[in-house]
C-alpha cells in the first residue's frame, strides 16, 4: 500500500491508481457501461461508471426505487477485461463471455453513486486451448460492497465476432 507523505508532516489516504477518462464504445451495448479507467497492471484494472439519475435506462428499474440494474455491472466488468485485453494484446483483440461461475450483489446503486469495479484477471486456457481470462471483479460504492463477480473470457485474436451487433 502506498500513503502519500503530504508538506507538513501528515500523511494522506493511500494513493490509488490514476483514473483516464473513457470516450466512446467498444461494442454495442445499452449503456456507457465505463465513465474512467485505471490499468494497474497486466492482469489488473479498475473503472469507475457514475450513475445518472437521467439515464434513460433508470426509467423502467423502477419508478418508485431506482436502482442500477445488475446486469449492467456485468456490461462493467466485460468491459473492463476488454479494455485491459487490448491494452496489452493490441486494439483488435475481442474478450467475449464464456461462463459466470458466481454473482453475488450486495448493495443496490442509486442514481449519483459511483460504482468502481476492480477485477483481478488470471489469464489460461479452456480444453479446447483457447485463450481464456478467468475474472474476480470487487464492485463497490465507496466502501460499501456492490456484487462480487466471477466469470471467465475467450480471448479472440481480431475483432468482435460477427452477429454480436457492434456496430
Amino acid at each position: 500500500m502506498t500513503v502519500t507523505q503530504r508538506a507538513g508532516g501528515g500523511t494522506a489516504a493511500p494513493a490509488g491508481p490514476a483514473f483516464t477518462p473513457v470516450t466512446g464504445r467498444l461494442r454495442a451495448t445499452p449503456i456507457d457501461p465505463v465513465d474512467e479507467i485505471a490499468v494497474v497492471s497486466e492482469t489488473e484494472v479498475v473503472v469507475r461508471k457514475t450513475v445518472r439519475e437521467d439515464d434513460p435506462y433508470l426509467e423502467g428499474h423502477y419508478p418508485e426505487f431506482t436502482v442500477y440494474p445488475g446486469a449492467f455491472i456485468i456490461e462493467s466488468v466485460f468491459d473492463a477485461v476488454l479494455r485491459l485485453v487490448r491494452a496489452h494484446r493490441g486494439e483488435r483483440t475481442f474478450v467475449e463471455p464464456a461462463e459466470i461461475s458466481s454473482v453475488r450483489f450486495t448493495t443496490a446503486l442509486r442514481p449519483g453513486d459511483t460504482l468502481q469495479v476492480r477485477c483481478v484477471c488470471q489469464p489460461g486456457h479452456d480444453d479446447a486451448g483457447n485463450d481464456t481470462v478467468r475474472v474476480v471483479a470487487h464492485c463497490t460504492n465507496g466502501e460499501a460492497k456492490a456484487a462480487l463477480v466471477k466469470m471467465a473470457f475467450r480471448v479472440l485474436p481480431t475483432e468482435e465476432p460477427t452477429g454480436s451487433g457492434a456496430a
